[in-house]
């Protein structure tokens, strides 16, 4: 009887495990390139991974199943739900990349224009 317990209790909290596992991570897709803390970005699809509590993270730029950059950030609410991309460009033409926003959050890099004040 102990292992069908066992059973149900794994299937039941299964979905939460996925659920919660799902809201530190998004995919996004760059049609240019940008830089991020010193690391040019090609324009492609990425997968962002962000650790950490409370509004301060550590964000992870993952290309297929190599991480290609990481950088500071700041999770903010987003309440317009628009995804977007925020990028700013510096006075030699390169794009820096300043924030992702996502349905219900925005990732804020930090220091993402050197001397800007992020």
């Amino acid at each position: 009887m102990k292992p069908k317990v066992l059973f149900f209790v794994t299937m039941a909290f299964l979905p939460a495990l996925a659920f919660a596992g799902q809201r530190n991570s998004a995919n996004f897709e760059l049609d240019q390139s940008v830089t991020i803390a010193g690391t040019q970005l090609a324009p492609g699809e990425y997968k962002l991974i962000w650790e950490g509590n409370g509004p301060n993270v550590n964000v992870s730029f993952v290309e297929g199943k190599k991480t290609v950059a990481s950088a500071p950030a700041r999770l903010v609410s987003n309440p317009t739900s628009e995804e977007a991309i925020e990028t700013a460009t510096q006075t030699d033409n390169t794009r820096v990349l300043q924030a992702v926003d996502l349905k219900n959050v925005t990732i804020r890099f930090e220091n993402a224009v050197p001397g800007a004040g992020n």
